[in-house]
């Protein structure tokens, strides 16, 4: 007998040859051999792809469970990523804040300082304009001294040299601290 490709319709249209008792059971036979072994196969086959299937439906629960995992993590990942920037521009900006108020207080101190230098310059000013004040009229009094010194002897001179005049009197020069005030005013 030759190999069919058993189609349901060549079931259907089947015929068998006539003999004395009834269709020939050889061929019968034969035909139901035939059947069960394309059915077999077709069952082996059948079962082949099933396994195969639930093979490919366990891969593909397996890698769909994987992408949602992955997708879970990535999501995850992005949450992080944000709550790391965050952070991130939280620390940017108190570090700005904390540079700028070490900067503020280091420009302050700067002014304090440059207050603290000016008011001693000032303080030693003023000691150096009253020590000039004085010096002045230290050698002032001094020069006075020895000019009146010096008047007196030649004065005393002319006493014993001439006859006393009294309307000729020495120019004698004062001097005072407001002058001397007077003159560093004009000095600056």
């Amino acid at each position: 007998m030759r190999a069919l490709a058993l189609r349901p319709e060549d079931i259907v249209e089947v015929e068998f040859s006539r003999s004395f008792r009834g269709y020939n059971e050889e061929e019968v036979r034969e035909f139901l051999e035939e059947v069960a072994t394309q059915v077999a196969l077709l069952l082996e086959e059948k079962e082949k792809m099933l396994q195969e299937n639930r093979e490919l439906r366990r891969k593909l629960s397996e890698q769909e469970e994987y992408l949602r995992k992955m997708q879970l993590q990535l999501e995850e990942w992005k949450k992080q990523v944000e709550v790391e920037k965050e952070l991130a521009k939280r620390e940017s900006q108190m570090i700005v804040k904390e540079a700028q108020l070490r900067a503020q207080r280091i420009v302050d101190e700067a002014l304090e300082r440059k207050r603290e230098i000016e008011a001693a310059y000032r303080g030693l000013f003023e000691r150096y304009r009253l020590f000039q004040i004085r010096f002045k009229s230290l050698l002032q009094t001094f020069i006075e001294s020895i000019e009146k010194e010096s008047l007196s002897e030649e004065f005393r001179e002319e006493k014993r040299e001439e006859p006393q005049e009294k309307d000729e009197a020495p120019e004698v020069v004062r001097f005072s601290l407001k002058d001397l005030h007077d003159e560093g005013r004009m000095s600056k």
